[in-house]
């Protein structure tokens, strides 16, 4: 690791000021017998740059083309409506209309090499791609376009034929989704309509449903009213059959005692005797009539507690009955107003995933067509078209070898990438700006300055021979690339202050006197003289002119010569 310079010129348009060489032989020589000679040299306007110089070699990139095309077989239709047979409905409560989970083989066997689906889905012998000629050698100089290889006619239209009929699987189970997620779509909708019209109705269905089993604990309890208030009303009449069975018993009895008492003047008091007997007989009928309507009553009364009993059975029945409907009739509607209201969601959910199968299909549709699109863009007129341009490095097919995914095909000197390592040590690599301007002078085009960027910088490393760090930098070359070649040297220059725009001369054509700057030039007589200048900045090699001068003003460069 050496410095070859610390200062380079850096002349923006201008490479360098033009110098015109004039040998003056004056009228005296110098001392020593010397003479003056003097050399033509312009006032350019450009950049003055300083910085870091350092001799590198070019290293032209290499490019390596490879078959990476995946055409990996789609499996097809029938392997793949094989798997689609349940409904997504089936996760949905109350059954929202499904689609089918259509299977969705994809499965890649990597890259150009594939397996192709059988009616039964067992994967048939790969395919690949067979070299029929090639048409580059190492050395050779391709542009892009130029054609590589040649392939077997057969094994192109093998997998062409291949991909065309994944195509084919693939749109039909597209198409055959898009008819089954129709009625799939009708059936969710219906199970939305089903749902949002139960929970609307939900209140009054289980008021209408309640009031069924209220009218009945109603009626029942009507039922057992009824009952009691006739038990009560045959009571109440009882008591007063009652009365006047003791009446009637009472007037049977003295009726008795007078056919008693009369019995012995019967024959004299026959009429008598007569009444006496017909009021007993009529007494005893009545007395009779009373027991008869009593015990009639007294049945009614023991039917009537044991109607009451079962009408209050049946109304605490109806109760129980009315309570549990209640309970039954609350939940149902509870579960009706939260499906109600899950509708929505549940049928965002079932569409969701209909979409999300479709638009599945419809990928591996799209997929299968890409794959052809891509493999017909790959292989034009059964033959590989190189990439990129340059010349060939490297060919690693022959006639007769098989093509897989990921296939190396040829190597290329990458034109488009030209880069030079140059090792800086950490003081240096400290001054440069990572960002900042690289300019480059190859020894092949000594009057030529290319521009370059950093693009890489290694870690730091120890040079234990010369005890120091140093960085190895890769500065990527810019522009105009195609006269640069593997190998050739140049110094690269990392500027590391620039002055744009300025007015210069060559350091040789300024002297000084005291504080002063002068130069030398011709008067409008052709006489050398003097003229102050103001400098400035300076490269090393050139100088800033502030004042004094302007562009394209000529000035003389002073040098001796010895007598010989």
């Amino acid at each position: 690791m050496k410095n070859k310079a610390k200062l380079l010129i850096g002349t923006g348009a201008a490479a360098a000021a033009g110098i015109v060489a004039v040998s003056l032989r004056l009228a005296g020589l110098g001392h020593g017998g010397e003479e003056l000679v003097y050399k033509e040299s312009k006032a350019e306007y450009g950049s003055l740059t300083v910085g870091i110089t350092e001799e590198a070699t070019v290293e032209i990139g290499t490019l390596e083309q490879r078959f990476e095309l995946d055409i990996s077989a789609l499996v097809d239709s029938t392997a793949t409506a094989a798997s689609g047979g349940q409904t997504a409905a089936g996760a949905m409560p109350g059954g929202f209309g499904g689609m089918g989970n259509g299977g969705s083989g994809n499965g890649s066997s990597g890259m150009l090499s594939f397996g192709v689906m059988n009616v039964e889905g067992q994967a048939s012998q790969s395919q690949s791609l067979e070299v029929a000629d090639v048409k580059i050698a190492v050395g050779q100089e391709v542009r892009e376009g130029d054609i590589l290889y040649i392939l077997t006619t057969e094994s192109v239209e093998e997998i062409r034929e291949t991909l065309s009929e994944d195509i084919r699987d693939a749109k039909a189970d597209y198409e055959a989704l898009e008819i089954e997620q129709k009625a799939s779509r009708t059936q969710a909708q219906q199970g939305y309509d089903t749902y949002v019209t139960n929970g609307k109705y939900a209140q009054l269905i289980y008021e209408n449903e309640l009031k069924t089993y209220q009218e009945a604990v109603e009626d029942a309890a009507a039922a057992v009213d009824d009952k009691q208030n006739t038990y009560n009303e045959n009571l109440l009449a009882l008591a007063e059959i009652q009365e006047e069975y003791a009446e009637a018993q009472t007037f049977l009895r003295e009726a008795q005692g007078a056919v008693a008492e009369n019995y012995e003047g019967r024959h004299e008091n026959a009429y008598y005797y007569t009444v006496y007997l017909n009021t007993r007989d009529t007494a005893q009928k009545l007395a009779d009539q009373y027991e008869e309507e009593l015990e009639r009553m007294n049945d009614e009364l023991a039917q009537l507690a044991l109607d009451i009993q079962t009408a209050v059975r049946t109304m605490n029945q109806c109760q129980l009955d009315y309570e549990k409907a209640k309970l039954d009739l609350g939940q149902m509607q509870e579960i009706d107003a939260y499906y109600a209201g899950k509708a929505s969601e549940w049928y965002s959910i079932q569409t969701a995933s209909l979409d999300n199968e479709l638009a599945s299909a419809k990928k591996r549709y799209d997929a299968a067509e890409e794959k052809l699109a891509a493999f017909d863009h790959s292989v034009q007129d059964n033959s590989i078209l190189a990439e990129y341009s340059g010349v060939v490095t490297e060919v690693f097919l022959s006639e007769g070898d098989t093509l897989s995914g990921g296939s190396s095909l040829v190597a290329l000197n990458d034109s488009k990438s030209v880069s030079m390592d140059v090792s800086l040590g950490e003081e240096d690599y400290k001054a440069v700006d990572r960002d900042g301007a690289v300019n480059i002078v190859f020894t092949a085009y000594p009057d030529e300055i290319f521009s370059g960027r950093i693009t890489e910088v290694s870690d730091a490393a120890y040079d234990s021979s010369l005890g120091t760090v140093y960085y190895t930098v890769t500065v990527t070359v810019q522009g105009e690339l195609s006269g640069l070649y593997e190998g050739m040297t140049g110094d690269v220059t990392f500027v590391t202050k620039e002055l744009r725009e300025v007015c210069y001369v060559s350091n040789r054509a300024v002297f000084r006197e005291g504080t002063k700057s002068y130069v030398k030039v011709r008067d409008d007589s052709g006489n050398i003289v003097k003229q102050e200048v103001t400098t400035g900045f300076s490269d090393g090699v050139h100088v800033e002119v502030v004042a004094g001068l302007s562009e394209g003003d000529i000035v003389l460069i002073e040098s001796k010569v010895g007598e010989t």
